[in-house]
């Protein structure tokens, strides 16, 4: 059990590729003391609150600069607080008491963009990254496990989405995104969604002929950037392999 603190629950600022300068709330760390419930283990919104308050208010205190602060889920996605629109509104006026230049920026990999609570949050970030690697249904349910008419309904909510930015992990192998006809597809979906901007990497390492999903080639990745630029008219930005673009 995790006694929470702030050191806990706030990491940074620190330096980071995507993000420059920047501080990260946990709201996803499971397993805390001070939890939702039993059944949840969460933190609590009152304890998020409270701890973030603290921080913030001591690193303004110190003159520390931050460009960003960006809210993840370690263990849970943070759209799974139960929580999550009392969390981001109070966040939100944190960040303009104490860090009144920073973008406040949430990191979703899985958002339950299905309740209504969820969408009205997302009004409360400058950026909304969500994961979104699929051109076919197929491959969306090889890739999450989720059911593959679920592709169709995260792209209709996304369309709702405001100050989107969609980061895609591109991979060969038995499970492929690389492919020009499944590359072409997610360009449509991105089409319809309109990123403001589009994160790229692919898997570390070079992996083995049997793993599920392989690295692809700097060249590939590149084209698929270069292609996704032209055909989005969007920024399109490439990170190193295996780039982890929400450290904490």
């Amino acid at each position: 059990m995790v006694h929470l603190t702030p050191d806990t629950l706030i990491t940074g600022p620190k330096a980071t590729e995507r993000w420059g300068r920047a501080i990260f709330i946990d709201l996803g760390a499971a397993g805390t003391t001070l939890a939702v419930s039993r059944e949840n283990r969460l933190p609590r919104a009152s304890v998020v609150v409270t701890l973030a308050a603290q921080e913030l208010m001591r690193l303004s205190k110190a003159g520390e600069k931050a460009e960003h602060i960006v809210l993840i889920g370690s263990d849970v996605d943070p759209t799974h607080h139960p929580d999550f629109r009392e969390i981001s509104d109070n966040v939100r006026e944190l960040r303009n008491k104490w860090f009144p230049r920073a973008k406040l920026v949430l990191i979703s990999d899985d958002p339950q963009l299905d309740l209504p609570e969820t969408r009205i949050a997302l009004g409360s970030y400058d950026f909304n990254v969500v994961r979104l690697e699929s051109g076919t249904a197929k491959t969306y349910s090889a890739m999450t496990g989720k059911k593959s008419t679920e592709l169709g309904a995260l792209i209709k909510h996304l369309t709702h989405v405001e100050r989107v930015v969609v980061r895609a992990e591109i991979g060969r192998g038995k499970i492929d995104n690389s492919t020009p006809s499944e590359v072409k597809n997610w360009m449509k979906k991105l089409r319809e969604v309109e990123p403001v901007e589009v994160q790229l990497t692919t898997l570390k390492g070079r992996g083995k002929p049997s793993d599920s999903r392989r690295a692809v080639t700097q060249s590939v990745l590149d084209k698929v950037a270069e292609d996704g630029g032209d055909e989005l008219g969007t920024t399109v930005n490439v990170y190193k392999p295996g780039s982890n673009l929400e450290p904490v």
